[in-house]
């Protein structure tokens, strides 16, 4: 069929759903039921939609939870990091229990200056930054950190495509590492004082 085992598995079960229940189920239902293959009512089917899942390295419950905790994993990597370098900041944690609804993984609590363009705010993605999903990005996430935190510096730590990374101009860049030349307040405050 050339279709993701997962993807054919959630086109049969609701398929079945539908005949079994007479009704078109929701995608709560249905998501549900690929995560927890026991709720589906047959058990011949169950188990065939749970093989689907365990066996697709692409797509899936299964997939997405590994893809969470890759993420998970690099965000605090880049907490990390920015602890090392006694950068003070707010973390999503931190910014959604103040009341924001759309933020970046960091906001820099004083901004730094990278490659000579100051930065706000941090967004780690554990991922390729290839042009579709930068894209998806772009219009998603990071224009609106851009209008309400100003510019920002997005880490793909899988690499991205070279091409991509022309808005530094209107501040996003994209890094591929966390970037070791980060100049701060401190830094310049420092070379003042040296003169």
């Amino acid at each position: 069929m050339d279709l993701a085992p997962s993807l054919m598995a959630r086109i049969v079960l609701e398929k079945f759903l539908q005949e079994h229940d007479q009704v078109t189920p929701s995608k709560a239902v249905i998501n549900g039921m690929l995560r927890d293959p026991s709720q589906i009512p047959d058990r011949v089917l169950a188990n065939q939609v749970y093989q689907c899942t365990v066996n697709d390295c692409c797509y899936g419950p299964l997939v997405d939870c590994i893809k969470h905790a890759i993420g998970q994993e690099h965000e605090i990597l880049l907490r990390e990091k920015l602890q090392r370098k006694k950068l003070s900041f707010l973390d999503e944690d931190q910014l959604r229990a103040k009341g924001y609804d759309k933020t970046p993984d960091i906001i820099l609590e004083v901004p730094v200056a990278i490659d000579g363009h100051v930065i706000h705010w941090i967004e780690s993605k554990a991922s390729f930054g290839d042009e579709y999903s930068h894209q998806c990005y772009l219009q998603d996430q990071f224009w609106s950190y851009w209008n309400r935190f100003g510019p920002g510096l997005v880490i793909y730590w899988c690499g991205f495509i070279e091409e991509l990374d022309c808005h530094r101009g209107r501040g996003i860049l994209l890094k591929d590492c966390f970037p070791e030349d980060i100049i701060t307040l401190h830094c310049i405050m420092d070379s003042e004082k040296k003169r």
